[in-house]
Order: C-alpha cells, then structure tokens, then sequence
C-alpha cells in the first residue's frame, strides 16, 4: 500500500503599520490632504492647538516668570504642533525627499512636549499661589491656563502614544528591540 503524505498547509500572516497618509497617490508633488485630520492622530494635533490657544489667552499678560515659562513652553509646543499640522496637510512628507525619519522625529517632539508642559503646568500654578502673587484680578486665569496646561499635557500624552506606535509598527527590527537588550545577563 502507498502512503500518502498529505502536505499541512502553510499560513503566513503579514501585519502592516496603520497609515494615517489619506493623501492621493497619483502624483509626486504637493496636494492637500484633509483626510488626515479625520484621523486619530489628526483629532488630537487639532485638540492640541485649541487648547494651546486656550492656555494662551488665560496666561496672558504674563506678571510672573513662572507664567513666562509657561508662556514660553505654549508658545513653542503651537508653532511646532501648526507646523507638523501644515506638513500633513500638504503632504510634505511624502512631497520632499529628505533622509528624515519623520516619525521618529515627530515622537521626540512630541513626547518633549508633554515633559514640558507638565512641568510648565506645574510651575505655572504654584506661581500662580505663591508669593509674590499677580494682581488678584489674574490669579484665577493663571491657575486656570495651569488646568489647561496639564489637560494639554495629557494630549500630547496621546499624541506620543499614536507616534510611538505607528513608528513600532513600520519599524520592526529597530535597535531598541535587537539581541543588544537580550545580550546582559
């Protein structure tokens, strides 16, 4: 009698990272990507600056240096988050053709962002309390900017959360997971 083999078939699976790159794929060049922002990393740039604005409109005049600071932090983490807004919305990544991990990049920026404003926060509501205080007409402003500060901490939280994991996803050899970290006893 013959035997016969009867070959298991063989799965293969393939992940692939999530795009967030609604952009045309016809031409290589500038086009307007709107589909970026409906998104989950898209909501949270937008949730970002509106309440960057938010946080600056409450600190402003600034009477204490803990409130520069403050300012100073909002100031820099909205002209940072506008520019990486107008990068997607025009499709820049895709349009110039530089050796930049844009990813990795964005996830540093991003996640130094959230330090910041943490610390910002912090500052700018024991500044707020302290001696010597602002005009008492300010005080509740100030410590309100401070709420928003932490409540915009927590959204760039997200937003390195987003970052991190499409960059684990479209890089999955890096060097932060190789045999480098299994070699120590």
């Amino acid at each position: 009698m013959m035997a016969e083999s009867k070959a298991e078939p063989s799965t293969i699976s393939v992940t692939t990272a999530p795009s967030y790159n609604t952009a045309p794929k016809s031409g290589v060049g500038i086009s307007l990507n709107m589909g970026y922002f409906r998104t989950g990393p898209g909501i949270v740039k937008l949730v970002q600056l509106f309440i960057a604005i938010l946080c600056m409109a409450c600190a402003a005049p600034a009477w204490t240096n803990g409130t520069h600071w403050f300012l100073f932090v909002v100031v820099t983490a909205f002209v940072a988050t506008s520019l990486w807004c107008f990068i997607y919305l025009l499709s820049l990544r895709e349009a110039i053709n530089l050796p930049i991990d844009w990813l990795l990049t964005e996830l540093i920026l991003t996640a130094l962002f959230a330090v910041l404003y943490i610390i910002a926060s912090i500052v700018q509501i024991t500044s707020s309390v302290t001696k010597p205080r602002p005009p008492v007409r300010l005080q509740p402003f100030y410590i309100t900017a401070g709420v928003f500060g932490v409540f915009n901490m927590l959204a760039y939280t997200l937003g390195s959360f987003f970052l991190y994991r499409d960059w684990k996803d479209s890089h999955p050899n890096s060097s932060f997971s190789g045999s480098v970290l299994k070699r120590n006893p």
